[in-house]
């Protein structure tokens, strides 16, 4: 029998650090197109988890080792994903992996604004990881905002958990809006096109 349990154990020997499930019904407020019966219908629960960054990547005078992890840690995902909706898929669920990263399905070139076919990091939210920072990031109690996120969406009904109701951002502070090198950060949301700007500068050579 397919049960959480059985779930977040599983994706922790895939290489995951969290696992965390929320029922379906919690989506209600997602953007219309956004929402997981937009990718898959019999969806019931939404399976999240995620591995962390290394510390020492962060706040080098280079950003080539952060980047490095980043495109191990998509791979990562992508491959729990793939693994996990084959496991669940063989144990008589449907079950369809979500990408940790691109390709998006909505793109918008004047904005330089991309978003997946799910919102990671508030599914993320919905199961119990955590709770948005002003960095409009994922903030986990034990890991901070070093998870990158990866999902499955399922037609097994399993038992979810409970959300974080808590802040987990001090109220005062601004860290991360104030180091911010584009001051895309405003508290709320993010301008991707100025974040995109001093990124692809930083990691294509200006490309």
């Amino acid at each position: 029998m397919l049960t959480s349990d059985w779930i977040k154990n599983k994706t922790k020997e895939m290489g995951a650090v969290v696992c965390g499930i929320a029922d379906v019904s919690r989506f209600s407020d997602a953007p219309a197109g956004f929402h997981p019966h937009d990718v898959h219908p019999d969806c019931r629960s939404v399976i999240v988890f995620g591995a962390e960054f290394p510390k020492s990547t962060m706040g080098l005078k280079t950003n080539s080792p952060y980047t490095f992890a980043r495109n191990v840690l998509i791979q990562k995902m992508d491959m729990i994903s793939f693994d996990l909706s084959i496991v669940v898929e063989k144990a008589g669920w449907s079950s369809v992996p979500i990408p940790s990263s691109e390709p998006y399905d909505d793109w918008d070139e004047n904005r330089r604004h991309g978003r997946g076919i799910l919102s990671l990091k508030h599914a993320a939210v919905l199961a119990g990881l955590g709770a948005l920072g002003k960095n409009t990031l994922l903030v986990n109690p034990e890991y901070g905002n070093r998870l990158w996120l990866g999902a499955v969406l399922t037609s097994a009904k399993l038992k979810a958990d409970g959300i974080i109701q808590e802040p987990l951002c001090p109220e005062s502070c601004t860290i991360c809006l104030d180091a911010c090198p584009q001051k895309a950060l405003d508290g709320i949301t993010i301008n991707q096109m100025q974040c995109r700007k001093h990124c692809f500068k930083v990691t294509d050579g200006g490309g």
